[in-house]
């Protein structure tokens, strides 16, 4: 069809545009995946043709596709395969013992059973997962349980044998070994770049899945983000294999939701040397930022802060790397022209960050960097004015607050009014995008958005009640904010002719709803490139 009249015509919609020069409309005429217009029901009549397909939304609430900036998608795909430890299949320690024993009665003595989601606050018993509960579950396998954070796991006795870690081994740069305060001896704990010794080297302990069980696993992976609402996000730390397996699932045509990579900093040299750029790529598949983990997690209490934890006198958190390097790295990634995203939960480790970007921009100045924060979780007003002056975006947990309240008694009431600072970030003028960071939340971005303009934990507690957002506010920082962040806000974000046709069909309006009921909306459809990859 190349006279001008649309491919599809939905009319009748209670249509939510995020365009300040329209913000609601009725009709959109849609041609070749993008939007050929906008308007009130009857303006758009003459784009129907005898070819045209006519849907009539009947009142039902559209927006633009919604985007989650940081979350972790092959881990998620991947994790089909392994034990599910978290707290919505299982509530105690001895649950978890139990389906590691199961899993190791299917295993063949001596391979590795593998969990992920473990979350010690939801757990009835008042201690962390360790190498002696993992002993009992399955003393003739060695096991590994990833925690929700992601920044630490536990190993059982076995595994610790195979790593070749006993009381004797020294913690490495950017990381620790759990030991029992009474006797010394390992526990079990893993965290930060410790881990990185059963996964990599020339023979890790643990390997990966095939490509092929990996494009299979992105398949179903981005079925379930449509049915979410999400037509794109961004896996936040992809190294070469993860790059090839996106790169199929491209080619087979299994990618289905729009994907920008951030590649992990030891694939710097690499992509530097292969002529990789940030931005490289097509509408479906990009290459993004060059991602450093900074610091450990807000969940498992290693995020790097400048006073300590709630309770202790000198635990300041994990810093993840060692400071001379880092700045080289950043250094190196903006001088190639890479986009940086920084992993930086602590307010210490935010400094740091900012410090390394305004040494590389004062070398190397770059207009429209957009070097990131990601999380950029605890922040003061000298942070806010210096990330403004340095044009840097952040993506901070969207979810946080309702699905991990109970955490929030770790950081005390004067640093939660400045944790996931939306509003601050919003009223500030700093780029700030929605992100789940899932596995280490639950994915729905409906529900970022409630707790977002809530501030209510599921535990029913308002917390930091300084950085709520309105329901508007939420959605564009789930839509145009999330594409600033990868600069595609002018493909990407809003209902505007000339835009990608990424729509999602709502059963009610997240702005007029009751707020405590957002995440409850019914995602109906949604569609990628004015095709439809989701139907309820």
């Amino acid at each position: 069809m190349t006279d001008g009249r649309a491919d599809l015509f939905i009319r009748g919609g209670n249509v939510i545009t995020m365009d300040p020069d329209r913000p609601r409309a009725q009709s959109l005429a849609l041609k070749f995946g993008r939007i050929l217009a906008v308007g009130a029901d009857g303006d758009l009549e003459s784009l129907v043709g005898p070819e045209t397909r006519v849907i009539d939304a009947r009142g039902q609430t559209i927006i633009p596709g919604l985007n989650d900036a940081h979350c972790h998608v092959l881990p998620t795909a991947r994790s089909s395969l392994l034990v599910d430890c978290g707290p919505e299949v299982v509530s105690s320690i001895d649950e978890i013992k139990g389906l590691v024993t199961e899993r190791a009665g299917n295993t063949a003595r001596g391979d590795w059973v593998v969990g992920f989601g473990y979350d010690d606050t939801k757990m009835v018993e008042d201690w962390f997962l360790n190498r002696r509960d993992l002993d009992a579950a399955a003393p003739d396998h060695p096991v590994w349980i990833r925690h929700v954070a992601g920044h630490m796991s536990t190993t059982n006795s076995l595994g610790l044998k195979l790593a070749g870690l006993d009381r004797e081994s020294a913690d490495p740069v950017g990381g620790r070994y759990g030991r029992d305060p009474a006797t010394g001896e390992l526990d079990g704990v893993i965290y930060e770049t410790a881990m990185r010794r059963f996964f990599t080297g020339q023979k890790p302990l643990m390997t990966g899945p095939t490509a092929e069980e990996d494009r299979q696993a992105l398949a179903r992976v981005c079925q379930k983000a449509a049915s979410l609402g999400l037509t794109s996000f961004t896996d936040a730390n992809v190294d070469p294999f993860g790059f090839q397996s996106y790169q199929a699932a491209l080619a087979s045509g299994d990618l289905t939701i729009r994907t920008y990579l951030l590649h992990g900093v030891d694939s710097l040299d690499s992509l530097i040397a292969s002529g990789l750029r940030t931005g490289l790529g097509n509408d479906m598949l990009r290459v993004g930022a060059i991602k450093i983990v900074g610091d450990g997690a807000i969940a498992g209490r290693t995020a790097y802060l400048s006073e300590p934890y709630e309770g202790t006198t000198d635990d300041y958190g994990i810093l993840a790397v060692d400071p001379e390097a880092f700045e080289e790295r950043v250094m190196a990634a903006h001088r190639a022209g890479f986009q940086v995203a920084v992993h930086a939960n602590g307010d210490r480790i935010i400094d740091m960050t900012l410090d390394a970007y305004e040494k590389a921009l004062a070398a190397h100045p770059r207009a429209d960097h957009r070097h990131r924060l990601e999380h950029g979780t605890v922040v003061n007003p000298d942070i806010l004015t210096r990330m403004k002056a340095l044009g840097v975006a952040v993506l901070p947990f969207g979810s946080y607050i309702y699905y991990h309240a109970e955490k929030m008694r770790f950081y005390g009431p004067a640093r939660l009014s400045m944790m996931f600072a939306h509003r601050s970030f919003l009223d500030n003028g700093i780029i700030v995008g929605g992100s789940s960071d899932h596995q280490c939340a639950p994915w729905p971005p409906l529900a970022g958005i409630q707790s977002c303009v809530t501030r209510k934990g599921h535990t029913g507690e308002t917390l930091g009640p300084e950085q709520r957002v309105t329901p508007e506010e939420a959605l564009w920082i789930y839509t145009v904010g999330s594409a600033q962040t990868s600069f595609e806000e002018n493909i990407k974000g809003s209902l505007e002719a000339g835009k990608l046709a990424d729509v999602v069909f709502l059963g009610a309006d997240p702005t007029r709803v009751d707020q405590e009921t957002i995440k409850d909306i019914p995602v109906l459809a949604t569609m990628v490139g004015g095709c439809f990859v989701y139907e309820a």
